[in-house]
């Protein structure tokens, strides 16, 4: 009725229209937000360029690094990362077996108990706009635009990409995990090869398309930044409310005559959620691949941390942060890939790690999806009006929740339980009420409350 109603007062007058937004209350909430998109490009520049030579450093301490392990040194009482599990009793098991413990670089635990949950926690905050301005993958695939160098193809003539990127993405996610255990962890050089590979990767896509086709189309990132995003991040600006004609993080560059932000879009995506991240997110939210991303994603981040336990035969493994700096991470690929009541299982680990993930993916979409049909049930047989939209909205949303808190009982715990229990207390609790905060913001809107806010901000 409520839209019925604003439509035909749109058809009789557009002022007429305004009245009618005006009359309906809307849930939209007071308060302060950091307004991080008027910071200007320039000192968002100097901000990529510092996050990206740091970056380049730490990849290149992968290959070569003979001075960080003597700050992992026990012994080492004037190191913020000295790791004192090396020495402690009992030690820590896999398989029933202690391993052998000693000092070790750290690039690989900076980058996997530091970085990445760093990422994760900026996203959900501040939006996928804030964390898209200082990316430094996105800095780096810009190279052949900054070399003045067109793009060779026309993304819109890859209609397949454009149809099914969500499934690429989701795929190469799958695969990246996988590769994650089994190769990668604790392997300094094929980490380091890993990332070079990613960053080349991404130089190359955007040669080929131009603008953010490896963000939008290719990056595993990309569909995470959308399961944590939603309609928008807990403090991240609104698009559709910015009287600039450039908003969030669209791509743009300096006027080198006005020295002001001009546009440089290239339309390599449409709608494009670095324009407006909420209409994006509503006019995506049915399209093909969008629900194994949600869900799937969800089954993933259990699979993945509930592995190292199936593996390991406890989860004094995972959140020691052993598995960062193990020794000879490859040589275990053949061995027992499962270790459950203190007995082994012979399926090697190169088959028991895509096994859970996929045991794990199949779980969630199948319960997912057969929640999502029993709450529309629930909701009919109350006589509540509610599109499949906004039903989706909302199962979305709590398996996000869900994901962002079960990601932080694990991932950075390694680092985050070397500090004292009140220290563990707090970070554990600023993770709930920030996820409380969003999920409380994004469970009450609607595409149509976004559709009104349209009309006040024309009006």
């Amino acid at each position: 009725l409520r839209i019925g109603f604003s439509a035909s007062c749109y058809i009789k007058s557009p002022n007429r229209y305004c009245q009618c937004l005006n009359w309906f209350p809307t849930m939209e909430q007071k308060g302060v937000k950091v307004m991080l998109s008027k910071v200007p490009e320039q000192s968002w520049h100097r901000v990529r360029w510092v996050l990206a030579i740091s970056w380049l450093i730490l990849i290149f301490s992968l290959f070569y690094d003979p001075i960080s392990h003597n700050l992992t040194d026990p012994d080492n009482l004037f190191s913020l990362f000295r790791d004192p599990i090396l020495t402690r009793d009992p030690c820590v098991q896999v398989q029933g077996v202690c391993l052998d413990e000693k000092p070790y670089a750290l690039g690989a635990r900076m980058f996997w108990g530091m970085i990445v949950p760093s990422t994760i926690m900026i996203v959900l905050v501040f939006g996928h706009e804030t964390w898209r301005r200082i990316c430094p993958l996105y800095f780096l695939s810009q190279i052949p635009r900054a070399l003045g160098l067109q793009p060779q193809k026309d993304i819109s003539k890859n209609p397949w990409l454009v149809r099914n990127h969500l499934y690429v993405q989701f795929a190469i996610f799958f695969i990246g995990l996988n590769c994650r255990i089994l190769f990668v962890n604790s392997d300094r050089l094929v980490l380091g090869l890993f990332l070079s590979l990613t960053i080349v990767s991404a130089i190359m896509m955007v040669f080929l398309y131009g603008g953010r086709s490896w963000c939008h189309y290719v990056c595993p990132f990309g569909m995470v930044q959308m399961v944590f995003t939603g309609p928008r991040g807990l403090l991240g600006t609104e698009a559709h409310n910015t009287p600039k004609t450039i908003t969030q993080s669209m791509c743009r560059t300096l006027d080198k005559t006005t020295g002001e932000e001009k546009s440089a879009c290239i339309s390599c995506k449409s709608p494009c959620m670095d324009i407006d991240s909420e209409k994006a997110y509503w006019q995506q939210l049915t399209k093909p691949g969008r629900k194994l991303v949600q869900y799937g994603y969800l089954g993933m981040v259990i699979g993945y941390f509930v592995y190292y336990w199936l593996y390991a035969g406890n989860f004094d493994y995972y959140l020691s942060g052993a598995w960062t700096h193990e020794e000879n991470q490859l040589g275990a690929l053949f061995k027992p890939g499962f270790y459950i009541m203190n007995h082994p299982i012979a399926i090697p680990k190169l088959v028991a790690t895509p096994l859970t993930f996929v045991v794990f993916v199949a779980l969630s979409c199948v319960i997912c999806t057969k929640l999502e049909k029993l709450y529309k049930a629930a909701l009919w047989r109350k006589n509540k009006s509610i599109t499949h939209e906004q039903v989706l909205h909302r199962v979305f949303s709590i398996c996000s929740f869900i994901a962002f808190n079960f990601f932080f009982i694990y991932g950075g715990r390694p680092e985050i339980n070397r500090f004292p229990v009140l220290v563990q207390f707090l970070f554990q609790s600023v993770v709930i009420l920030v996820s409380s905060l969003w999920l409380y913001q994004t469970w009450g809107r609607s595409f149509y409350q976004y559709i009104q806010e349209i009309g006040r901000a024309s009006c």
